[in-house]
């Protein structure tokens, strides 16, 4: 989780280091900066540099990433990666949670609709019409994420 940090200037920017957050805590990071000379709200992230990113976020915002990834993910960073390539809200980042399901779409719908019952589930073929709409709905609504290493189901939805 290697950020890329610049420090605001007035009206620009110039870039300051690359940092492994998860090396460091914020504290001792806030502390460095400020024994250089640098401001709490001078310094910034612009993306991370081997997850191939640029997202623009505060500090605060770069840790709770880590603090993310650190709890629901056992230190696994690839969701939260694939999550940010998709532009996701930072909100919706922190407030998921995504368990691999399956590398097969068959059983991946097959878990997401196994708690219908026999009206529910025409229900819900009659209101997709079709397996694609049906899988797109469920990726859209945020209950689940479609990776190159298969499916993921969120926990939190």
């Amino acid at each position: 989780m290697i950020a890329m940090i610049r420090i605001r200037d007035g009206t620009s920017s110039s870039a300051l280091c690359k940092l492994d957050l998860m090396r460091f805590t914020e504290e001792q990071v806030r502390e460095r900066m400020s024994e250089r000379g640098i401001r709490d709200d001078a310094f910034f992230v612009c993306g991370f540099v081997d997850w191939e990113v640029d997202r623009v976020m505060t500090f605060q915002e770069a840790y709770a990433l880590k603090k993310c990834i650190l709890g629901l993910y056992d230190g696994d960073d690839y969701v939260v990666q694939e999550l940010l390539k998709r532009q996701k809200p930072f909100g919706e980042i922190i407030s998921s949670c995504y368990e691999f399901c399956s590398k097969n779409e068959v059983e991946t719908v097959q878990k997401l609709l196994s708690g219908l019952g026999p009206e529910e589930l025409v229900n819900c073929f009659y209101k997709f019409c079709s397996w694609p709409r049906l899988v797109a709905n469920y990726i859209n609504a945020g209950y689940l994420l479609q990776t190159s290493k298969g499916f993921y189901l969120n926990r939190f939805r």
